[in-house]
């Protein structure tokens, strides 16, 4: 009986002890950013880098490669705005235009 249970404990032992692994820790490098783009009043039409998007204020780019942009708005009775932003990967990136104040 003891010659069975210095068995299974030493089975015991050596799976628990090959089973040990070294724990990896892996840095999340994200390539994209996330841009949220506002308008006052709403409804501005919305180009990136002059390249018309077919979407309106408020709205937004969640998965746009990190990098700098042209962001053109037009709405109509108001002079067209031009914003350049530096996407940040893994941030949030806003781009706010106030016509009202034309």
């Amino acid at each position: 009986m003891r010659f069975m249970k210095f068995s299974i404990m030493l089975i015991c032992f050596i799976l628990l002890s090959s089973c040990r692994e070294e724990i990896l820790e892996f840095t999340e490098h994200p390539e994209t950013g996330k841009l949220y783009i506002n308008s006052t009043p709403k409804g501005a039409e919305i180009f990136l880098n002059d390249n018309r998007l077919w979407k309106n204020t408020p709205d937004s780019l969640l998965d746009i490669k990190a990098g700098v942009y042209s962001v053109k708005l037009r709405l109509i009775g108001y002079p067209e705005e031009r914003v350049l932003i530096n996407v940040q990967a893994g941030k949030k990136n806003f781009v706010d235009v106030n016509f009202t104040n034309f």
